[in-house]
């Protein structure tokens, strides 16, 4: 994930066996940062997670999310996890509910996964550990209560990075006495955040009647590319459309499987990429084959 500080672990990990992403599940360390991280390297904890949070914000992601992570047991092919530094009865920091909304605004922009809270295995978006019962471990208590009553302001969160939150209005005109630290108080986004958005330099000066912006304009989703035919695609083939597939495979966390390139003849490495993507998407058999059909296009361009 971009921005989310890599660190990946060499154990404790199914590694290409996410078989989908239903959304994140939200966890509680009951311990630090920097002791969880190390204790996701020793064989004997047979736990991790994609991503963890610091109380003052710092994110990592320890586990490719086209891998399986250990966090919630059942859960874990079709969930990404999240754990955040502290203990039970704690509640998550501003911070760490900036961090958590991030990865799910990341998961909703690459896997789909609806800005909405879940409280259901069977559903999708931002869920917690302890509502997948004993098929998740039957840790009932993580994160704890407090923490899934700020599930709703991180899905607020989240919705403000992407641009889908229609709850706050696209510009705000300045009153007297009106700060930007005031003004992000009360719609819930840093001052640093709207002086970006209004190219506000120090001292940052606002002047009643100014009109400012609260919120960046919605990225255009740009359409996939029209599927070439799998008659591109295999042993002998060399084309264009070889090296875009690479290039997406790559975007999409797949890149291990290529030591040089992508480039437009086939290559046993866009076989393997394709075929990790395939299963990643809970396909097996002819489905999983390694040659992009126009299922396998449409996603991995979507």
């Amino acid at each position: 994930m971009p921005g989310a500080e890599w660190r990946p672990i060499p154990v404790n990990v199914t590694k290409g066996e996410q078989d989908e992403v239903r959304g994140v599940v939200v966890h509680i360390m009951a311990g630090t940062f920097e002791g969880t991280d190390s204790w996701f390297r020793n064989r004997v904890a047979r736990a991790s997670s994609h991503f963890g949070t610091s109380k003052t914000g710092r994110l990592r992601q320890w586990v490719d999310t086209a891998d399986r992570a250990w966090a919630q047991a059942g859960g874990n092919p079709s969930w990404l996890s999240v754990e955040n530094e502290g203990k039970g009865g704690d509640v998550l920091t501003d911070a760490q509910l900036d961090a958590n909304a991030r990865v799910l605004a990341w998961a909703h922009e690459k896997y789909g996964v609806p800005l909405q809270v879940t409280h259901s295995p069977s559903g999708k978006g931002l869920g917690y550990h302890a509502m997948g019962g004993s098929a998740w471990g039957g840790h009932t208590s993580c994160p704890g209560p407090r923490i899934v009553a700020q599930l709703a302001e991180i899905v607020r969160r989240a919705k403000a990075i992407t641009g889908d939150d229609q709850d706050v209005a696209d510009t705000y005109t300045v009153r007297s006495g009106d700060t930007l630290s005031a003004i992000g108080a009360r719609i819930n986004v840093s001052w640093q955040t709207l002086a970006t958005l209004n190219k506000l330099r120090a001292p940052y000066t606002i002047r009643p009647g100014q009109v400012l912006k609260l919120k960046a304009a919605p990225k255009p989703k740009p359409s996939p590319p029209p599927y070439p035919g799998r008659a591109q695609f295999g042993p002998g083939k060399r084309n264009a459309h070889i090296t875009r597939l690479g290039e997406r495979l790559i975007a999409k966390g797949y890149g291990r499987f290529y030591k040089v390139g992508p480039g437009p003849s086939w290559s046993d490495a866009d076989h393997d990429a394709v075929r990790a993507y395939q299963r990643a998407q809970g396909w097996t058999g002819s489905d999983a084959d390694g040659l992009p059909g126009p299922e396998t296009w449409r996603r991995l361009f979507a």
